[in-house]
């Protein structure tokens, strides 16, 4: 582990300007173990039994071959040495930066602004040595964007980026307040929307998904795709898109549904980045809160610090479906077997909301868990 107190051009060269180097190291020299162990360990078992043959079996010239298999693992072995060598892990008063790449050199960098999720992931062969992988994700991504491998105490470097991107001792931070981002899930009419609108009322912003998907149905270039599809039919007398029509194609036909989500979806992630930035700039949004049909299904419950499941009993919400959607309760069962289970969901959740009563049972709930959300982001200073 190397830390660095330089200072470095940031990526304005053309300013001038200068960013203090806060760490900066490459992988363990381990790494190159962990990376080709099972090359190793074939190419010498393989080694060994064309040797055994050879001497059973001569005149075929099996140690040549076994030979040529250990040159193959040295190769490997001497390719691994080289990406150790050529991997960049920087951290800036400013910025995570990762550079990797042999042939074709590959550098992203990461403004701490918006770093949002750190994971460490170790194999067990990373653990026998003592190295592993940290993860690093932005805000409304759900996926990992960065990746610093085979580092030596990894469990030390996460807190030390955390502690320097929140503006502990070794960073330049201003350790302002971070903005929640805050999950809801729940079964179909549980009222996710009404809890959205509870936190509303206290200060946060709500994206919602449903909302955001219909926007994206909207647009000239999507009703374009959607009729190369599938045809006029999914066009309503107005020549706007069908909903129900939609529906139809893609409930029953996964194919079908992973087709459309893979055209919605991305708009439906970059509205919901762009609110997540925004809120982070505006002063007193105490939180962002996401409104997914498929929080967990979609992966997107990465993208928040904290899921809410909301606890509606089924009597409650076969009613609501019937006043709101017209569906009997075999459609509400038939509806919620195509997503993740209610006990999954509740067991993956951080906190319960019982919303089967009025707002004003509700309203308290909704205060003591974003009250506990906030201190557990911030700390006791941040609620």
């Amino acid at each position: 582990m190397r830390y660095n107190w330089g200072m470095m051009k940031s990526g304005s060269d053309s300013a001038g300007a200068q960013e203090r180097v806060i760490y900066d190291d490459r992988p363990h020299p381990v790494y190159i173990v962990t990376e080709t162990w099972r090359w190793i360990v074939f190419g010498v078992l393989l080694w060994g039994v064309m040797i055994w043959m050879d001497g059973r079996l001569p005149g075929y010239g099996l140690s040549y071959w076994g030979w040529g298999v250990l040159v193959i693992v040295l190769i490997r072995v001497v390719i691994a040495a080289i990406d150790r060598v050529v991997r960049v892990h920087r951290l800036t008063e400013s910025r995570v930066i990762t550079q990797f790449g042999i042939l074709r050199t590959v550098r992203t960098d990461m403004t701490h602004d918006r770093l949002q999720h750190l994971v460490v992931v170790r194999t067990l062969v990373e653990r026998v040595f003592g190295i592993g992988s940290v993860g690093m994700s932005s805000a409304g991504t759900g996926v990992v964007e960065k990746v610093w491998r085979g580092v030596e105490r990894p469990e030390q470097i996460r807190d030390m980026i955390q502690k320097v991107v929140g503006g502990g001792e070794d960073g330049t931070g201003s350790g302002e307040r971070k903005t929640p981002v805050i999950g809801l899930v729940g079964g179909i009419g549980s009222g996710k929307s009404t809890v959205a609108r509870a936190f509303s009322d206290l200060g946060c912003v709500v994206s919602d998904s449903d909302k955001s998907g219909i926007e994206a149905l909207r647009r000239p270039e999507v009703i374009r795709t959607l009729v190369e599809w599938w045809g006029d039919g999914i066009l309503d007398e107005s020549g706007a898109v069908d909903r129900k029509a939609v529906a139809g194609i893609v409930f029953n036909d996964p194919e079908q549904r992973e087709r459309l989500e893979g055209l919605v979806h991305p708009m439906i992630h970059a509205q919901r980045h762009e609110l997540i930035e925004q809120s982070r700039s505006q002063e007193g949004i105490r939180a962002v809160i996401v409104d997914a049909p498929l929080l967990f299904e979609a992966g997107v419950d990465k993208e928040c610090d904290a899921v809410v499941f909301v606890q509606t009993p089924k009597r409650i919400r076969a009613q609501r479906v019937q006043e709101t959607r017209g569906w009997d309760e075999s459609e509400l069962d038939r509806r919620e077997k195509a997503q993740l289970g209610l006990e999954q969901k509740r067991e993956r959740a951080d906190y319960v909301v019982a919303n089967g009563g009025s707002v004003e049972e509700l309203k308290p709930q909704v205060v003591r868990i974003l009250e506990a959300i906030e201190e557990s982001v911030n700390g006791s200073s941040g609620s």
